[in-house]
């Protein structure tokens, strides 16, 4: 495995760099002008050193079991359901965090439940967005968040905010890919 002080540069970059994306995306939907491409530009700047750093060096990818994975599913839909039920998108949060730490309480001695309550809490992340966001969007949103949940444990290890990493990129994705369908 790379050396963490080696892995983290690259990473802030690839972050600041999704940042910029949603950001100029928030401006263009508010403004309607084209200062987009600033933060476009800054976006791909930032993209290609990214991937310009890892392309000379070797690096292998450790992938999370997959049923571990899908609990992503479960922690957005779970909230997203306490959501439209009326409950707080804080509180329900809140909840289904409590739930993952009690079910990993409950199954101590399986090694597969310890790790459940990160991929809920994850998931739980993701419903934390807009309230006007229908299922479709949440369903996108967990989709991307899976996916990167299944790839980064040696890649996001020991980072800080993982979770809220992992469920920010996956939103930020769907939001790309719903404002990209709306534009044809």
């Amino acid at each position: 495995m790379k050396d963490p002080k080696r892995i983290f540069p690259p990473l802030l970059l690839l972050f600041a760099s999704i940042q910029c994306l949603f950001l100029g995306t928030i401006i263009f939907e508010r403004a309607n002008h084209l200062e987009v491409g600033l933060f476009v530009l800054v976006f791909l700047l930032v993209l290609g050193s990214h991937f310009q750093t890892y392309s000379s060096q070797r690096f292998t990818v450790e992938f999370d079991r997959w049923r571990v994975a899908v609990w992503v599913f479960f922690g957005s839909f779970a909230t997203f359901g306490l959501r439209n039920l009326g409950c707080d998108t804080v509180i329900a949060t809140a909840a289904l965090g409590l739930f993952g730490g009690l079910l990993e309480l409950g199954f101590k001695s399986n090694a597969y439940f310890r790790q459940v309550p990160s991929a809920i809490y994850c998931g739980a992340f993701i419903s934390m967005t807009n309230l006007s966001n229908d299922a479709g969007f949440i369903l996108l949103s967990s989709v991307f968040t899976c996916l990167i949940f299944f790839v980064s444990k040696s890649i996001l290890h020991g980072v800080g905010g993982r979770l809220g990493t992992m469920a920010f990129i996956g939103v930020v994705m769907a939001y790309v890919v719903q404002y990209g369908v709306a534009l044809l």
